[in-house]
Parts: C-alpha cells; structure tokens; sequence
C-alpha cells in the first residue's frame, strides 16, 4: 500500500496540474484580501452568509458601489471583522479543487487503463482503494490547510489585526469544518469508482452541488416546504455556519453529519469497485 501511495504522490509532484492548483489558490487568495470580501462559488451570497453584515444600508453600498477602493473603504468602516474566518466559511470552493485531485489520484488509472496491470500484480482491491482514498485525504487536507493559513497570514500583513482572527481561531474553524469536508472528499471518491473514467466523473461531480441546489431550493420554494434543517445543514451553509461561532450542539450535529457521509459514500464506493469488472 505505501509503495502505491508514494508511486502516486511522486507522479503528482512531478506533474504540474497540482502546482496551477495552488497557483490559482494562492489568486483567489490575494482577490479576497484586497477585496476585503471572500469570493463564493455557488448560490449562497458571501456578503449575506459569511460576513453577518447586519446595516441595510451597508449592504446596500456593498451592492453599488464598482471599484476597489470603494469596496475597501466601506468594509474598513465597519470598524474591523474577522475576514479570514468569512474565507475560511467559503471553503466548500475547494470542492471544485478536490476534483482536480481525485481525477489525478484515480480517475486517471481508469481512463488510462493503467488499473488492470496494478490490480494484476499483487495489489488487492482492497489495497488500492484505501492507497487511493488515503493519499486523496492527506493531500486535500493539506490545500484546505494551506488555503486557510496562507490567507491568515496574507491577511494579517495586508489589512492587520482588525481584520483578522487569532492563530487558535483558525485552527479551530478549520478543525471542525473537516469531519463535512472529509464527507464532501468521499462522496467525489465515491463518484470516481462509480463512473470511472475521468469525462463521466466530471459531468457528474463539477455541476453536483449547484444542481443538488436547483432542485432542493425549487421544491421548496414552489411547495412552500418548511425546511429550516436543510438551510442549516446544506453542506455550503453549513461550513458558513462553522465558521461563525456556532453553539457546540450544531458542531456536534456537523460532526456527526460529516461521518454519516463518510461511512456511507466509502460503503457505496468501496463494494461498486469490488463488484466491477476492470476492463
């Protein structure tokens, strides 16, 4: 098993896909602390979510105003708030990252057929499946580390301690952001062996989240459903929500939440590939 986790983790250091990963990390990074905001990729706004501005009329001047230094001079008029604990509460942005890593780490074997002769040395499937699942955790562990501290302190220096939280506080944010993120990084784990190859994996993991969505907001709109579980515990509110103080109970819920996944996508994807025929 470590043979194949360092033969996979060697081939990714020498490729340059995970190096433009954390280039464009590092760019979305900068964005955010010039703009004083966190960039959100999905159907959640940032300014309503993530930064708890309360003033109508605040939010109003956010919405209007078109340049830079007007965003910049509003936000530093609120006096100071804990930017990087906002980035850190959009940090289901790295899903679209965790893609790129699982598409080097196993789709690849599929699409290149380069499996069948892993699987026909004296690799078993087990081994394989948790080589493949073990280094796809450590290295998203590491981008939502790397994506969390290196905004900390990028922020520190650029817009000092008013803007910024302490060392601790991120360390604490990140910790219990990670048991839903781990079940976000099973469920593409899960996908990859059920669709395999790299094309099919992509059309259904890129749109997954915003579809998922579409749909759940629509049926609740149009049915006027009562759905204050799902708001608070959709999985892109929800890291929002971790990252905003939240009461020890709803951690504990998240936390749990985050294991269900994992147990149940690891299930699925586990006996989908042990079934499968490897072609």
């Amino acid at each position: 098993m470590m043979n194949l986790i360092k033969a996979d983790l060697y081939r990714i250091l020498k490729g340059k896909a995970i190096y433009i990963t954390l280039i464009i990390i590092i760019g979305m990074s900068l964005v955010s602390v010039i703009g004083m905001t966190p960039g959100y990729i999905g159907m959640t706004s940032a300014t309503e979510s993530t930064l708890n501005i309360e003033d109508e009329e605040m939010r109003g001047m956010l919405l209007e105003v078109n340049d830079l230094k007007g965003v910049r001079d509003i936000m530093k008029s609120l006096g100071g708030y804990e930017l990087d604990q906002a980035v850190i509460g959009t940090n289901m942005n790295l899903y679209y990252f965790f893609i790129i890593i699982v598409v080097l780490i196993l789709c690849t074997d599929f699409s290149n057929k380069s499996i069948k002769n892993t699987l026909s040395s004296a690799i078993s499937r087990k081994k394989y499946y948790w080589s493949k699942a073990i280094l796809i955790f450590l290295i998203c562990t590491f981008l939502v580390l790397f994506n969390n501290y290196f905004f900390y302190f990028v922020n520190l220096l650029v817009n000092g301690k008013d803007f910024a939280s302490s060392f601790l506080d991120v360390f604490k944010s990140t910790v219990i952001q990670f048991p839903l993120i781990y079940g976000i990084i099973s469920l593409l784990i899960c996908f990859a062996f059920l669709f395999k190859k790299t094309a099919a994996f992509n059309t259904i993991s890129i749109p997954f989240v915003m579809v998922v969505q579409l749909i759940v907001y629509g049926i609740i709109n149009l049915f006027r459903i009562k759905a204050d579980w799902f708001y608070q515990y959709e999985i892109q509110n929800a890291l929002a929500r971790l990252a905003n103080h939240p009461t020890s109970g709803y951690v504990l819920n998240c936390a749990l939440l985050g294991v269900f996944y994992i147990v149940l996508f690891h299930i699925i994807g586990y006996y989908a590939f042990k079934n499968t025929e490897i072609k």
